[in-house]
């Protein structure tokens, strides 16, 4: 597939011709340097094509955007933001410009500004109103305008109008005092944060703050204000008496004299009044602007059914405020330009506050959706990378640091399961043991420190002690107190630092007993699969896996590499020899160095000697099986099993592989 004309091209090596696997295949051989003259190019084409490109830090920085690229990115944000939800610009105006008004018109209705999502709005009406005080120091103000404006109209000739003046006016009096009573006791103390208030204070506090984040009671209020206001603007209706002004305006015109006027309101005065109830109909924030362009709407129908039906005559003989104009519809147009001024300036309000809570919400959610993403994060590399590691890791990224640590003693176990062809059943079988493995390891990861290395093939490999709090990591909550894992290691603690060879000072020594326990537990682990795939019938045959362990202890070095997929791994001695104790050990059995097995014996585990045993790299050396009885429980190092001690003697004399193959040949035969 390659262009011979572009490399010079060998044929292959002796070694390779007479390979027995390529001996029918024929291999060549490609110079590393390019026989054509663009070899810099060539050399740039392969650098281009390769899937991870390592660049310097000075191009990584180089590369980031500068401030001013923000800048200019923040401004052209700023300048899509939507400030309106009418497109009142021209064919003309840029494509972005109309795409950001019809996704506003997509999320805010035009006329009733209200959001297209109804979760949305039901949100944003549920909000706090925090500006609730100064909207009723403003409904206080025009409250006492109305009741004054009714007083000099009726000059104190009515008693009804007295009390209802003076049930509006401590009605919104009492509302004032409600919002302001909190700030008026903060500046009194001087704004001291920890002083003590009365019971009755703090019923005031209560529930102004109950109105101020209920919705409902907002509109209460609300309602109760403008029920107020027409409750004294309609006293100035009640005392009317039209047909006594009619007749002194006729009269007035006949004979020339001055009419009075104090026998009905006057028209201008009952315009400006509905146009004040007008504008503090759409003063409350966080009311539905829909209700409010109904009431407002309402008032203003209901002030036309007035000058054109009700009061036609007095309004049609009062003065105009524009030449050859009606004075009627010189009224009415006063009160249509209040009610379309206060609805456009509003509904900018709105929608500029309903903007700028939407993108708070979207805000909120980004910050949620990157949080979720870190925490994400977080799992997929405590998942991959051992719990203490991925905080240091990260950091030492960020400062394009290699991370890596030693550790004086750490225990490493490799274990092989036997028996297990490749094929799709045994692949599931597999998952399923694999999963219960790494379910065990979960208790084992929390309380003692040992961590999964990686999974090849059927090995399993672990290590315990790569931790430098490893005394303090060995946590014992009340519920794994009670567990017998937590009593063997007391056990064997106590067992240990009650013999006379104990040195207080040697290092983590205990992490070999917590390894070999794990083991344990992984052949208590496979046991206990293979009775559960004894009974099903389509997994019976694959019930007969057996495992085959290796321990070996010392000093390692750990580290992450790669910087794509990071792995985290284990080099040094232990690390070797535990693979080749396994790969010498016998199915059913744990095979540990002579170190290893010497701090055992101190933890009062039996390890019984099998012989020497030829190790690739190391030649003959001694090894010894961890006592393991018939219910996979520790042997204790005072008892001695001579017949079992005979066994291994005749097993350390056969070859590893022979055993093997006659362990397989006997579970086929069902022994």
């Amino acid at each position: 597939m390659l262009n011979p004309a572009d490399y010079t091209i060998l044929s292959g090596t002796q070694k390779a011709q007479s390979d027995p696997v390529l001996q029918y295949i024929h291999t060549y051989l490609l110079t590393g340097q390019v026989a054509r003259e663009s070899f810099i190019t060539s050399i740039g084409g392969v650098r281009s094509s390769s899937v991870l490109e390592v660049k310097s830090i000075d191009r990584i920085r180089s590369s980031r955007p500068s401030q001013s690229s923000m800048t200019d990115e923040f401004r052209e944000e700023f300048r899509n933001m939507p400030v309106g939800g009418i497109n009142l610009n021209s064919p003309c105006c840029r494509r972005t410009r109309l795409d950001t008004h019809k996704k506003t018109q997509r999320e805010i209705g035009i006329f009733c500004a209200a959001f297209k999502d109804s979760s949305l709005e039901w949100n944003y009406l549920h909000q706090p109103d925090f500006i609730f005080k100064s909207s009723m120091l403003l409904a206080w103000g025009i409250g006492c305008c109305l009741i004054y404006i009714q007083i000099v109209t009726n000059n104190f000739s009515c008693t009804a109008c007295i009390v209802v003046d003076l049930v509006t006016f401590f009605f919104l009096t009492s509302l004032l005092c409600l919002a302001w009573y909190k700030n008026v006791c903060w500046w009194k103390s001087g704004r001291y944060e920890f002083r003590i208030y009365g019971k009755y204070s703090c019923m005031a506090f209560h529930i102004f703050e109950k109105i101020q984040h209920s919705v409902s009671l907002r509109i209460t209020v609300y309602l109760g204000i403008l029920f107020s206001y027409y409750a004294v603007i309609s006293l100035i209706m009640l005392n009317c008496d039209r047909d006594m002004y009619e007749l002194s305006y006729i009269e007035s015109k006949i004979y020339h004299y001055e009419m009075d006027r104090d026998t009905c309101f006057h028209p201008w005065v009952f315009t400006n009044m509905i146009s004040l109830i007008l504008g503090i109909s759409y003063t409350f924030a966080r009311i539905p602007f829909g209700l409010k362009i109904v009431i407002s709407c309402c008032e203003t129908l209901a002030y036309l059914l007035i000058v054109f039906f009700q009061f036609a005559f007095i309004f049609q003989h009062s003065a105009t405020t524009t030449p050859f104009m009606k004075a009627e519809l010189a009224h009415c147009l006063r009160v249509c330009m209040m009610l379309l001024t206060m609805y456009a300036k509003e509904r900018q309000s709105e929608f500029n506050t309903k903007m700028n809570y939407k993108l708070n919400v979207d805000l909120q959610n980004k910050q949620k959706a990157a949080d979720l993403t870190n925490q994400s994060i977080i799992i997929l590399l405590n998942n991959i990378l051992p719990s203490h590691v991925v905080d240091l890791y990260l950091n030492s990224l960020a400062k394009h640091e290699l991370y890596y640590e030693n550790y004086r003693m750490v225990s490493v176990m490799f274990a092989m399961l036997i028996n297990f062809p490749m094929n799709l059943p045994s692949l599931r079988v597999l998952n399923d043991i694999i999963t219960q493995f790494d379910r065990l390891l979960t208790a084992y990861r929390e309380y003692y420190v040992v961590e999964k290395i990686k999974v090849v093939g059927c090995t399993y490999m672990a290590a315990c002690g790569l931790d430098f709090n490893l005394a303090s990591n060995i946590r014992q909550t009340d519920h794994f107190r009670n567990s017998s894992l937590h009593v063997e290691v007391e056990h064997a603690r106590n067992h240990r630092m009650t013999d006379e060879n104990y040195d207080s000072d040697m290092n983590n020594d205990e992490v070999v007993f917590i390894m070999t326990t794990f083991a344990l537990d992984l052949m208590r682990t496979l046991a206990a699969c293979n009775r559960a795939y004894s009974s099903s019938f389509f997994e019976r045959s694959l019930s007969q896996g057996k495992i085959c362990i290796g321990i070996s202890s010392g000093e390692i070095m750990a580290g992450v590499v790669g910087a794509s997929q990071p792995h985290y791994d284990i080099w040094g001695n232990p690390v070797n020899m535990a693979s080749r104790m396994e790969s010498t050990g016998l199915p059913g059995h744990i095979q540990v160095t002579e170190e290893s097995a010497k701090i055992l014996q101190e933890f009062d585990i039996k390890c019984i000697y099998r012989g020497m045993t030829f190790v690739k790299g190391r030649g003959d050396i001694p090894t010894y099986f961890v006592g393991i009885d018939e219910n996979l429980k520790f042997m204790s190092a005072k008892l001695v099993n001579r017949s079992l001690s005979r066994r291994f003697s005749v097993m350390s004399s056969l070859d590893p592989d022979s055993l093997r193959k006659s362990s397989s040949s006997d579970q086929e035969s069902g022994e």
